[in-house]
């Protein structure tokens, strides 16, 4: 009797668990947010694509019912259209330190809200920007390598043993300072004297100011070789990290004299809606890699793009999804770039292509949709610097007297996509040591996300929207021609200003 009842109790409670584990959610690991190609119904072929999956491929009908994709029994749309959409604003108002769920969102606001959301973005919580502390010794340091070895030792306050959760990353602003400010410095300097003075102040806009080491560096290199000039000298940065923007504001309050000629100011470029009619210098180091893009791919056969939008489910699982609908900024990319850099080899095979997607080779595309079910008859993706048009934009409207100076890098060799036009590294510093992600739908907050920039391309759109020429240099031009090369040159003739940043370029006017 009574081992009856332990043996009835014990099915009851058994029963409960399986009850419970039926009602509980279990992440399928096994599928990525970008496993599938979600389309949207095309006004082009409005009658089909309502499937996660490409009916041109051999194996469509295997998957179509054997694949463990689910869209709550939905078509694509139905699901799609159930969640309502938000953005990177409404997101950064909220005061909750928890990703949102049950929302939608273009791309660029996804890569935005990870990046820079108040509570919880990755440039807001645990990111730091290594501080260098002393300049390096060059003349004196043997090698490249013996000059690696000491920049190592250089991180070990930084250890993570004592900070788990401590983001590093380095600039070269602070890898080499005092000299790469002094370089910017001059080029600046060169400018005003040529253009505007003594008529004009010197004004310094800088987007994104770090830790502040550049600051430092150019004002102080003005005053020591110009003192005239810097007595007319007005420096503000724009920054949207308040973090940052704090330790800016500790760093120009304890150098003498900095406090009456720097302004920082704690937004994002993107929102600055003051008209500055003074003669100015806009500079932005390393800002363009982590501005957020949106993402395009284009039908392999009609040539018709299709925008990314991410869903965010009820379980904080992601899910991209493409919409032929294609908004204001990113129709504006497409009409300012169409005839950049076309590769004619290409266009009949994509008649709508738009640059680069028509580089791709996309016979080898069309070639692997037959075998790839969730390809969808979609290209590679493209991600696009539809924010970088709204800076252009900014800076015509708003900065009609000013100059650019910015620089990053032109490639990024570590991309785990080389597939993907301007496909980002998504990394993050665990145990002392960079782990990639192979998608930008990664937790938000967590993960640096970097993009390379086309210069090629930017070049050209800053002159058609600005009006404006601009040139591009390499990253060791422009140190060769403005900085003081031997400062830096180490005992065997070695220069690490020039060579460790090969894959950075200039833009400048």
């Amino acid at each position: 009797m009574g081992n009856g009842l332990i043996s009835r109790r014990s099915l009851s409670s058994f029963s409960k668990l399986l009850s419970e584990k039926k009602q509980r959610f279990i992440h399928d690991y096994s599928v990525t947010p970008t496993t599938f190609n979600y389309r949207l119904p095309s006004k082009i072929t409005s009658d089909k694509f309502y499937s996660a999956y490409n009916k041109n491929s051999i194996f469509y009908s295997l998957f179509h019912y054997l694949s463990p994709q689910s869209l709550n029994k939905q078509t694509p749309r139905d699901f799609y259209d159930s969640f309502p959409l938000t953005n990177f604003k409404q997101l950064s108002k909220s005061k909750s330190n928890i990703p949102p769920k049950n929302v939608k969102m273009l791309t660029r606001d996804f890569i935005d809200d990870s990046l820079y959301n108040p509570q919880y973005g990755y440039f807001n919580k645990n990111a730091e920007i290594f501080s260098l502390g002393e300049s390096f010794d060059y003349n004196n340091i043997n090698d490249i390598d013996e000059f690696i070895r000491i920049w190592s030792t250089k991180y070990e306050k930084y250890s993570t043993k004592s900070k788990d959760n401590l983001q590093l990353w380095h600039t070269p602003s602070e890898l080499f300072q005092p000299f790469y400010g002094e370089a910017l410095a001059r080029y600046i300097l060169v400018n005003y004297k040529l253009n505007l003075y003594p008529y004009d102040d010197l004004v310094i806009y800088e987007i994104g100011g770090g830790n502040g080491t550049l600051m430092k560096n150019i004002l102080q290199y003005i005053a020591r070789n110009e003192p005239k000039i810097y007595k007319r000298t007005k420096y503000k940065i724009i920054e949207i990290s308040k973090p940052l923007s704090m330790k800016q504001r500790f760093k120009h309050l304890m150098i003498k004299d900095l406090e009456h000629r720097v302004e920082i100011v704690n937004k994002s470029f993107l929102d600055w809606d003051e008209r500055q009619n003074e003669h100015c210098f806009v500079i932005g180091m390393e800002v363009l890699d982590n501005l957020s893009h949106d993402v395009l791919k284009y039908d392999l056969f009609t040539g018709e793009p299709y925008q990314g939008y991410v869903v965010i489910d009820e379980n904080g699982d992601f899910h991209q999804f493409w919409d032929p609908e294609l908004n204001a900024e990113t129709k504006t990319y497409l009409e300012l770039t169409k005839d950049i850099g076309v590769n004619h080899e290409y266009v009949n095979y994509l008649t709508n292509a738009l640059y680069p997607l028509n580089k791709f080779n996309l016979l080898k595309q069309k070639f692997n949709n037959v075998f790839s079910p969730f390809q969808n008859d979609l290209t590679n993706a493209m991600f696009i610097p539809t924010n970088l048009i709204k800076i252009f934009k900014i800076l015509k409207e708003k900065f009609p007297n000013h100059q650019l100076l910015i620089s990053d890098f032109n490639k990024l060799p570590k991309s785990i996509n080389r597939t993907d036009y301007n496909h980002p590294i998504v990394q993050i510093f665990l145990n002392d040591k960079f782990v990639t992600s192979s998608t930008y739908l990664a937790k938000q907050g967590e993960f640096d996300i970097i993009f390379p920039t086309d210069f090629e391309i930017i070049q050209q759109l800053y002159t058609r929207i600005t009006g404006k020429l601009i040139s591009v240099s390499s990253h060791e031009k422009f140190m060769n021609d403005w900085s003081d090369v031997e400062g830096t040159c180490l005992a065997n003739g070695e220069n690490p200003l020039l060579s460790l940043y090969s894959n950075a370029s200039f833009l400048h006017s």
